[in-house]
């Protein structure tokens, strides 16, 4: 070693930065790449006449959903249409006006379709909650009610 270098660092030293370098690389990029997602799968029932699947991952800019049903929607037009997540009767997350704008409704079936709602809430926030469809229906006397048409928890 030349006079008035500074290359002091012992052989044990350099092998043990040259590993911790080489896992910051490898595993960081794979944790980044697992995306936090949640499923919540419908099945026709007795008064529950909704069968499809919609599958939930979190994004910088909020929960993306991507969904597709079998059967259960009466009605062509989106605006009928409300999926909420609930705790209880609490609405955690509203999905209704995202899913309204993208929804292509041939009843009883709804096409695929994708959508992200902006919410600072994540997955975690609405994993075993219930995630819910309702329908507004038209009353004969011009009323408008809701009509629940599906309703499943939010698995992981």
């Amino acid at each position: 070693m030349a006079d008035g270098t500074n290359e002091v660092m012992s052989k044990p030293l350099s092998v043990l930065v040259a590993i911790l370098a080489c896992c910051a690389l490898t595993t960081s990029p794979a944790l980044a790449a697992e995306p936090v997602t949640a499923t919540a799968d419908f099945q026709e029932a007795l008064f529950s006449p909704a069968d499809g699947t919609l599958d939930f991952e979190e994004t910088a800019d909020g929960i993306k959903v991507t969904g597709k049903f079998q059967k259960g929607f009466a009605s062509t037009e989106p605006a009928d249409y409300l999926l909420q997540v609930l705790d209880g009767t609490t609405v955690v997350v509203d999905f209704s006006k995202d899913f309204q704008k993208v929804a292509e409704i041939a009843p009883p079936a709804v096409e695929e379709f994708t959508f992200t709602t902006k919410t600072k809430k994540k997955v975690a926030d609405i994993r075993n909650e219930d995630m819910v469809i309702r329908q507004f229906l038209t009353l004969t006397a011009g009323i408008k009610v809701q009509a629940e048409i599906g309703r499943t928890k939010v698995a992981k």
